[in-house]
């Protein structure tokens, strides 16, 4: 290994490092709904439940899948430690995936590194998300394709086969990247020619033996995550309103120079502009600005982070990469305009380096309700009986590794799964007021017609909680469980701690 080569991987290390102590000190930050519905229905999963049978979800396998074998490996004893050893397991993932790629594409992959590792954080590329897992192989094979059109590089038969596992993991993990990868993928054929067999039966071989150990149906994984996505779910979420909004997804990065109050707008400007620059000296890289079309299709604005931008990790990855290739067709000794960009964004203060987080306190901010709703839970169902609930909040965490079984498919009811039909019948069979047995836990606002003839609302603090209780297993709860649930608050009645 020469010394050019043990530089990198020694500011590789470094960056790993200072990227580590971020994520450590953020494992409990940022409470989001879509993490906790793939680990809790993970765990379901574990418990027996068959995914897109059983229970419901419009979400892709890999995030369950991964976290269900974690949840077995690790057996985390509380909520604290789950989520905390799901973020540093991403981390993990973001690590063999960031030296995977630096080894690949070298100074390329460097910069791209340096970048994203901490730009990520805005845009939940801690969390366990799809986003999370599919940014890195989009990455690499982005790459490849590149080095393979502008650099000539031959594709081996061995890549070829990694290319094919990349493409599983973004196949199974976020659907609104497949126009994006079936373009990446032609220009590939196109390369590889009489290989097209070898990517084609790779990535039939991976996925045939991912449903034989996953047990998943793949017809029920398709009527789930496709038909479902297409039919109910893009037409009602869909961020497109008119003709203005399909023009900002056009222009998109342009937009990034309107907008002076937003640090990650003006990173993006920092790496559009290093992007179009490298344009003028190489006019056939215009043609990569359509694979950043269709790298982002539910972003609207470039100053969306956290919850309204996390659907833009894997644009934002993109672009990263985009501009640090780019910067190989610009010349030298104009590299020092965006060092100087780049190195004055990064001291600014906002950046997640700079951030002072205390995980303790945000895990009592963001996670101690869950646990002590998790704890009256297990309190009231400690021997184990065969009870149900109903989450209609996205906090759907406090029923994990309570035993009690999902009440409908949908382990959370979204407004948008009531267009379809069989989660409608079921979730109105489920709380008919006909129904002689009805879930004996229902978290959330429910109607009042039902909750005033068959429950009993659990108060917590002096205010009536969102956990109704049913009215024969309120009854039932001992002086024992009575004294353990008024060490977290709980109580009978709002005047109970007065009297």
């Amino acid at each position: 290994m020469n010394k050019k080569n043990i530089l990198i991987w020694l500011i590789f290390g470094i960056i790993m490092l200072v990227s580590f102590r971020i994520s450590q000190a953020r494992s409990l930050s940022m409470h989001f709904a879509d993490e906790e519905d793939h680990i809790t229905i993970a765990r379901y999963t574990n418990r027996g439940f068959k995914l897109y049978q059983e229970i419901q979800s419009n979400h892709q396998p890999i995030v369950y899948f991964s976290s269900a074998k974690l949840q077995q490996l690790l057996d985390p004893p509380n909520i604290f430690m789950l989520i905390r050893r799901h973020r540093q397991a991403m981390f993990i993932y973001g690590l063999i995936w960031s030296g995977i790629i630096l080894w690949r594409f070298k100074a390329v992959g460097l910069i791209f590194i340096t970048l994203f590792e901490f730009l990520k954080y805005w845009l939940f590329g801690n969390l366990w998300l799809m986003e999370s897992f599919a940014i890195y192989p989009s990455v690499y094979l982005f790459g490849v394709m590149l080095e393979a059109w502008f650099e000539k590089v031959r594709i081996s038969t061995l890549e070829i086969i990694f290319l094919s596992f990349n493409s599983f993991l973004i196949i199974f993990s976020l659907v609104p990247l497949w126009p994006w990868l079936a373009l990446t993928w032609l220009l590939i054929f196109i390369k590889i020619k009489k290989k097209i067999m070898v990517a084609g039966i790779s990535l039939l071989v991976i996925t045939g033996l991912f449903f034989a150990i996953s047990t998943y149906s793949p017809i029920d994984w398709f009527i789930r995550t496709i038909y479902n996505n297409f039919v109910y779910a893009i037409p009602e979420l869909s961020p497109f309103h008119g003709s203005v909004d399909y023009l900002r997804m056009i222009f998109f990065p342009f937009l990034a120079y309107f907008t002076v109050n937003s640090l990650q707008a003006q990173f993006i400007s920092l790496f559009f502009t290093g992007y179009l620059v490298a344009c003028w000296f190489k006019p056939k890289l215009l043609w990569l600005y359509l694979f950043l079309l269709l790298a982002n299709n539910r972003v609207l604005s470039p100053v969306s982070v956290y919850y309204e931008g996390f659907h833009l990790l894997p644009w934002m990855g993109l672009m990263i990469f985009t501009f640090s290739y780019s910067l190989q067709k610009i010349k030298f000794k104009l590299w020092f305009i965006w060092l100087i960009w780049a190195l004055i964004l990064m001291l600014n203060n906002n950046m997640p380096y700079f951030w002072k987080t205390d995980p303790n306190y945000e895990y009592y901010v963001n996670y101690s309700t869950f646990d002590d709703f998790n704890f009256a839970l297990k309190t009231i169902n400690k021997n184990g009986q065969k009870m149900a609930i109903s989450v209609l909040t996205n906090e759907i965490l406090i029923q994990w590794k309570t035993l009690l079984d999902p009440a409908t498919k949908q382990i959370v009811c979204y407004p948008w799964e009531n267009l379809i039909p069989e989660l409608k019948q079921n979730r109105d069979q489920v709380f008919s007021l006909d129904n002689p047995f009805p879930p004996e836990f229902i978290y959330g606002s429910i109607d009042k017609q039902l909750t005033k003839a068959k429950y009993q609302v659990l108060y917590r603090n002096d205010k009536a909680s969102e956990l109704f209780i049913r009215k024969d297993i309120f009854d039932q709860i001992s002086p024992e469980e009575w004294i353990a649930l008024k060490t977290r608050g709980f109580e009978s009645t709002i005047n109970e701690k007065k009297n």
